[in-house]
This record gives structure tokens, sequence and C-alpha cells, in this order.
């Protein structure tokens, strides 16, 4: 059968029409887990496929929060039941990864970053189901509540059973676990074949591929609020956490109090406002964010360079920046911010 040209055109720009289909579009889907919003956005895939992946990462979502979260009846809250009355209890090879990761880097911090304090942070009220306190926490408390010395190290393995003879650790793995969340996400993505994708959990992100052929492009938040203050073109594979002391806090006669506290003093950060870390692991780079913002601007260069950091950014108090030289390379800053300049990784 001989075409004509009409036809021949109707099914060229069929065709067209296909291809254009199948090279897929953007979409972004929005919603509510973990206390935060998460935006998961997509880029040059098909609709089924995205739907699909969502539905995923929200089951997984929902899932992990119960599970990990220090007052919902998951594996966590079981697991500080457990130490709390000297029993065993078997934990997940998921939760038993992120302890172990934990006790690297607390080992890498000096203890700067603990997963082993929640009893501390409970007395502060920093938990949905605490009481805000009506006045300070007494020292005398915070003292008795850190003189054994919580940590990691006093937490032992048999495969998946964990024992620690210690009752006054409760574990709190929140300042790592979006890391390890942002990860199985990413992971999520790519097994429902979405290779350019951007995970956002309350501003914590994970990025993947590209977005629309170029490197992301993100905003680094401003401690109070306002405008970003850079620009950082993000490549594929990175993650983007930061850690600040306005995301959460109680207010106590009137003074704020942000629930990052100091693992040797029991008191909350005052000395720093934010820090921002990127790195291809975004477990790392959650709990290194929390360590160098406890750290703060006297312990920044020492801290980037056992935690063998690139890309690292400080901002104190009082506005000024401490930054690694790779992240000085990558930033366009909004406007004019006084630097520190650091020697060591990424110089």
């Amino acid at each position: 059968m001989r075409l004509n040209a009409g036809w021949r055109s109707a099914l060229t720009l069929l065709a067209l029409l296909a291809s254009a289909c199948d090279a897929g579009r953007d979409f972004r889907h929005d919603f509510v887990a973990l206390g935060t919003v998460v935006t998961v956005t997509a880029y040059g895939v098909r609709e089924q496929e995205f739907r699909s992946a969502t539905n995923s990462i929200e089951a997984y979502f929902a899932k992990i929060g119960n599970e990990w979260y220090v007052d919902t009846p998951g594996e966590l809250r079981r697991a500080n039941e457990a130490i709390a009355a000297g029993q065993p209890v078997k934990v997940s090879a998921a939760l038993k990864e992120l302890i172990e990761a934990a006790t690297v880097y607390e080992s890498l911090s000096d203890g700067l970053f603990n997963i082993c304090i929640g009893r501390t942070i409970r007395l502060w009220g920093f938990y949905a189901a605490t009481p805000q306190p009506a006045r300070v926490p007494d020292p005398a408390q915070i003292k008795a509540l850190l003189a054994s010395g919580p940590g990691t190290a006093q937490l032992s393995w048999d495969g998946l059973t964990l024992r620690s003879a210690n009752p006054d650790i409760r574990l709190d793995v929140g300042g790592i676990a979006k890391g390890a969340i942002a990860l199985n996400a990413n992971r999520i993505l790519r097994a429902h074949g979405i290779d350019n994708a951007i995970v956002n959990i309350g501003g914590d992100l994970a990025v993947a591929g590209q977005v629309n052929g170029r490197d992301a492009r993100i905003g680094i938040r401003a401690p109070d609020g306002g405008p970003p203050l850079a620009m950082l073109d993000v490549h594929s594979g990175e993650a983007v956490f930061t850690s600040g002391n306005y995301e959460r806090f109680v207010e106590i006669d009137g003074q704020r109090y942000t629930h990052i506290l100091d693992p040797t003093t029991g008191r909350p950060v005052e000395h720093t406002a934010s820090v921002t870390v990127v790195h291809t692991d975004p477990v790392l780079a959650d709990a290194a964010a929390t360590a160098l913002l406890v750290g703060g601007p006297e312990r920044f260069a020492a801290l980037v360079t056992r935690f063998e950091l690139r890309y690292a950014l400080l901002i104190d108090k009082g506005g000024d920046t401490s930054l690694t030289s790779g992240m000085a390379e990558r930033l366009h800053w909004a406007q004019p911010f006084q630097e520190r300049a650091v020697t060591g990784p990424g110089t």
C-alpha cells in the first residue's frame, strides 16, 4: 500500500508524539512524614513509574517513622525498653547498621555525636510526647544522667541481638536517621527505573542524576529564615544535610533552647546557628552536620579533617562563617559574608 503525503505527515507526527511521551516528563510529589514535609521530584519519567515509586516511598516512610522514632511503638522503643530493663533485644539489620555507623561517628567526633543521650533530650522536653518544662532542667539532674557516660561503647552485639549494662542509655537516632532514609528512598527510585530525582526531607536532600541535563542547584538556608545565603550546585550522587539551631526548640521563660544538645554538657548548643555538609554518603553527611554544629567554630577545622569532608559550611551565632576551601569554590553567595579560611580536606 502506498501512502500519500498527508498520511505520511500524520504518521510522522504520531511518531514524534509517542517519542515525546516515551521521554517522560517532570513530576513532583509532596507528603508529610517524620514530622516534616517530604518532596520527591523526578525528571524525564513516565507518570505511572513516578506514582508507583512515590507510593512505595510513602509506605517506606510510614513504616520507618514508626520503627525508628523514640515515642512510636516500633523497634527503637522496644530496644530502649529492653536496655532500661537490662534485657537483650533483637533488632533489624537496618537498625543495627545505623547504630554501628553512629558508633563510628561518635568515635570520630570524640563524643560530640552521640545517639545514647535520649534521657537528657527528654528532660529538656524535646519529644512530642513530653510536656515542655516550666523551667530549665536542674543541672544536678543533667549531671546524674550523664554520670554513667552513656555511649555506644556500652552497647554489645551478638548477631542482631543488642545488649547494654547501662540502663541510662536511651537511643535516639534522629541525628543520623534521615541520612539512611534518604539513601533508601533513592534506592526505591532506582528500583522503579528513575535515575534523575531529588528527595528532599525537610530541607535535607539527596540528588540522583541531573535536572534536565544540568546539575541541581539548591539554596543554602539562612538561619534567620530569610532568603537563601548562597546557591550550591549539587552533583549526581551527592547529599546535602544541614543541622541548625532554628529547626526545633523549646521556649522557657522567654528564651529559646535548641533541640541539639552537647553530649558532654547535656545543654543545648548556643554558639553555632547552622552547619551544612555535602557528601556522597548521606548517613555520614547527616551525622557530620550534627557533630560540627556541636563542635562549633573552634573545632571546625579538626572535625572536617577527621570526617574527611571536602564540603562543609558553618555559620556561628553572630553570622560569621567557617568553610572548607572546597565548599568556598562551589558556593554562589547571595550577599557578602565574612569567611574564615580553613585548611583541610578539599584545599
